[in-house]
């Protein structure tokens, strides 16, 4: 049973609210010292919208057909799990390999096909998982409250996002003529198309703003905000499954099509909150 993203939401809060009431330690970063992290974030996709991918002719039939056509909608907020093995070089530069992790993205769009209706509901699945080199610029601490300091910092790093696409769904519940192609069947099945799933690695980069606040003398709570261009995501070429009914509601035989790719931008801002555990 999926989360919904205001239960991930709260998840979150909560977690920043019980660590910020631990008492802190005012103590300095330390210098020269290697550190892992670990936490988790909301991420919030922006729109997302699936269109064909290129128009040099492959010799296969587009999905769409028309830079015109296409899918529009997006991805629900979800749960990403991050975790990190880092190294300060000096009091204000400090790199670190990360991996990060989002299961479950539910994807829901409208299509805008000719004659199929106004309403043209799709949904996808998403998992994602990221490879990324960052670094990182601390400035000087700043004295909040009496012993709370805080250190702002700056951030980007670079790598790859692994992704798969499933589940792609295309309904027609409401076309221009009801008793025409897309008719519903005789129990008031919606006719649909089913898109191949998809998968690859692309290209990431972001670029991140935070802030760390001492907890123990070895471990920081790390609240940032982050920007990341994951490259595209893909529908693989392959064959689309039509489903349709005929005039007596009885369904046809699915008819399969080979289609080439479609292709969307995948960018999201998060909000992040990680431990940080200093060796």
């Amino acid at each position: 049973m999926k989360i919904q993203w205001a239960a991930k939401v709260r998840l979150l809060v909560l977690c920043c609210l019980i660590v910020c009431s631990m008492p802190a330690n005012s103590e300095e970063l330390p210098e020269n010292r290697a550190y892992f992290s670990f936490g988790l974030g909301a991420v919030f996709p922006e729109g997302t919208r699936f269109t064909d991918s290129g128009w040099a002719d492959s010799g296969i039939a587009k999905l769409y057909g028309s830079p015109d056509i296409f899918t529009d909608g997006d991805f629900d907020t979800g749960i990403e799990w991050r975790a990190g093995m880092g190294y300060r070089f000096t009091p204000a530069l400090r790199a670190q390999v990360e991996f990060g992790m989002a299961n479950g993205l539910d994807y829901r769009g409208n299509a805008n096909y000719h004659r199929s209706g106004a309403r043209q509901p799709s949904e996808a699945e998403l998992d994602t998982r990221q490879f990324l080199l960052a670094g990182f610029y601390d400035f000087p601490s700043w004295e909040v409250g009496g012993n709370l300091r805080v250190q702002p910092y700056l951030g980007a790093g670079a790598g790859i996002t692994d992704y798969d696409l499933e589940d792609f769904v295309q309904r027609f519940p409401a076309p221009d003529s009801p008793l025409g192609y897309l008719r519903r069947g005789a129990n008031g099945e919606i006719p649909l198309t089913r898109l191949p799933p998809g998968s690859g690695q692309e290209f990431t980069w972001m670029v991140t703003a935070g802030v760390v606040i001492p907890v123990t003398k070895r471990t920081r709570l790390d609240l940032s905000y982050r920007y990341t261009d994951a490259g595209e995501i893909t529908t693989d070429m392959g064959d689309i499954t039509i489903e349709r009914y005929r005039q007596d509601g009885s369904r046809r035989e699915d008819l399969l099509v080979e289609i080439d790719k479609t292709v969307a931008d995948l960018k999201t801002h998060g909000l992040l909150a990680t431990f940080r555990f200093d060796f």
